[in-house]
């Protein structure tokens, strides 16, 4: 008897932050369960449209195990609407797994092949009246929905927590290394490249002795990052620094190497990194599981810089004609915005609710971030208390096993 996986997710962080911990945790589950059962299991990844998507998830997941075939994003309409796939067969049962997207999307997917839904919700659990499980990340998700449907929830905690392994590092293990994450989308490569360069000729002056590497997200590669690396950050202090790639890093104007690491997840390097660089979004969440220091950055130094267009507003900013201008207007509020209430924008300050790993918000410079560095640097204490209250946040691994037994009972 064969049955039907299929996971419906869209951008490169839902992918790396819960389809892939979800996939490995169900590996596992599956080794155990096919000593007593001879049930055949297949896996299906379909990509709904994403706007921060790269264009390389369809690769990114066709690389996850026990994937056997993924549906492209361009493909998704032609699929939620008609039904068409690429001379793709449907078991007769099987489940709908919602790992990001609009989770109506599941349903209506569900409803098409005849399955079961089973929905992780992170924020909210909508459509609790046809989905038929809810995996919920905390008490207070599975609260909001109705009585008469919680025992279609089940809490399972946080995915992006399970997406780290915890394995402790030893003081030992760390070497005087700065880890660059500018994240996989075009809109933060854009101006987060520029920005390590920048800082990397500065660090490369101040301290010579330091290590640089940037830690690749797999939907980038290094000729995508050499074409970021020949813009200029937008600050005098940036020295108009630019970077070629020169044996697969990059070397910047003023000869320092950015070593470039390729492979995913790059938990090993990161985790025996004195600190990481990154910017708002999953990674937050990445490097908060694995306890390493970090500082966030969010620079607003581009005029047309996405700060937070989801939605709507993300629709009106990319409009012909009066897209760009009203792009600059969009920022200009929400920046007002996120400093007048003080908002949390790393995941662990959010988790936390108070700033427990320094971000840094508006007009900044190389200097800023390279002085922030290296006082860091020169105060190990400091880097500790950060690892310890990101340990304390996190809270406890296993979201992804417990989803895993959720799915494979449900089947």
């Amino acid at each position: 008897m064969s049955t039907d996986i299929l996971i419906l997710s869209n951008g490169p962080g839902e992918l790396t932050t819960w389809v892939y911990p979800f996939l490995k945790a169900l590996e596992v589950a599956q080794e155990i369960r096919n000593n007593s059962e001879q049930t055949k299991i297949r896996i299906s990844v379909v990509l709904a449209p994403c706007q921060n998507a790269s264009g390389r998830e369809a690769q990114l997941a066709q690389g996850f195990p026990l994937v056997e075939r993924v549906l492209a994003q361009e493909q998704f309409f032609d699929f939620l609407l008609w039904g068409r796939s690429p001379m793709w067969r449907w078991s007769k049962q099987g489940i709908v797994v919602f790992l990001g997207g609009d989770q109506f999307f599941a349903l209506a997917i569900a409803k098409r092949l005849g399955y079961k839904t089973l929905i992780y919700a992170e924020w909210e659990a909508r459509w609790y009246r046809w989905a038929e499980l809810f995996a919920v990340r905390n008490q207070a998700i599975a609260d909001k929905i109705p009585v008469k449907f919680r025992a279609k929830a089940q809490v399972i905690g946080d995915l992006m927590v399970d997406q780290a392994e915890k394995n402790p590092v030893s003081p030992t293990d760390i070497t005087k290394r700065i880890c660059f994450m500018p994240g996989s989308k075009g809109n933060k490569l854009k101006i987060g490249v520029p920005l390590a360069v920048a800082i990397a000729n500065i660090l490369h002056e101040r301290s010579p002795d330091l290590e640089l590497v940037i830690a690749l997200a797999p939907t980038v590669t290094p000729e995508i990052l050499a074409e970021y690396a020949q813009n200029i950050f937008p600050t005098p202090d940036s020295d108009r620094a630019t970077a070629q790639l020169v044996d697969d890093n990059l070397v910047t104007s003023k000869g320092a190497v950015i070593k470039i690491h390729k492979q995913f997840p790059a938990h090993a390097l990161i985790k025996s990194s004195q600190i990481c660089i990154t910017t708002v979004g999953a990674n937050t969440a990445e490097l908060a599981a694995l306890s390493q220091p970090m500082i966030v950055l969010l620079p607003t130094n581009f005029a047309d810089m996405k700060v937070g267009w989801d939605g709507l507003l993300g629709l009106i900013a990319t409009a012909p004609l009066l897209g760009k201008f009203l792009g600059v207007i969009i920022n200009s509020f929400l920046i007002s915005q996120i400093q007048e209430k003080g908002q949390l924008l790393a995941w662990p300050n959010i988790w936390a609710g108070k700033e427990i790993v320094p971000e840094m918000l508006g007009k900044i410079t190389p200097t800023q971030v390279a002085d922030k560095i290296l006082f860091y640097m020169s105060h190990g204490e400091e880097i500790q208390k950060m690892r310890d209250r990101l340990t304390e946040v996190c809270g406890r691994s296993g979201a992804a096993s417990k989803l895993a037994e959720i799915t494979l009972k449900a089947i």
